[in-house]
């Protein structure tokens, strides 16, 4: 079951994002690490990532759908396979992140990922 949604922006400088997004826009910061922060907003999430190229490519954007849990990402896998749609990844965890997740292209080319946060719970 999927339920909420979270837009993945590139960025440049994780600590001026974070300043702006928090002391600026008055978002709270719900997530932390080394390359990601997750903002929220009363209805929905921005996360920033930093990929240490110093590019924001195209190909860096997704748009993540949050799941209840990790069998929830399973079962939205199996759901697109059996469309015969075949995603770029199998659910798995993050080589770095908290997140067990797959991902798969949209047409336009976008990357769209069904995750689950471990860690926290998402509201």
């Amino acid at each position: 079951m999927i339920t909420s949604c979270m837009a993945f922006y590139p960025c440049l400088d994780l600590a001026k994002t974070e300043m702006f997004y928090t002391q600026v826009v008055g978002l709270r910061t719900v997530f932390a690490s080394d390359t990601v922060r997750i903002f929220h907003a009363k209805q929905g999430y921005f996360a920033f990532v930093a990929y240490g190229d110093g590019k924001i490519p195209r190909k860096h954007l997704c748009l993540s759908l949050n799941c209840a849990n990790r069998e929830s990402v399973d079962a939205e896998y199996q759901r697109i396979c059996a469309l015969g749609i075949q995603p770029q990844s199998a659910p798995a965890q993050h080589p770095s992140q908290p997140v067990y997740s797959f991902f798969l292209e949209d047409p336009n080319g976008y990357t769209v990922e069904f995750q689950k946060i471990d860690g926290f719970q998402l509201t």
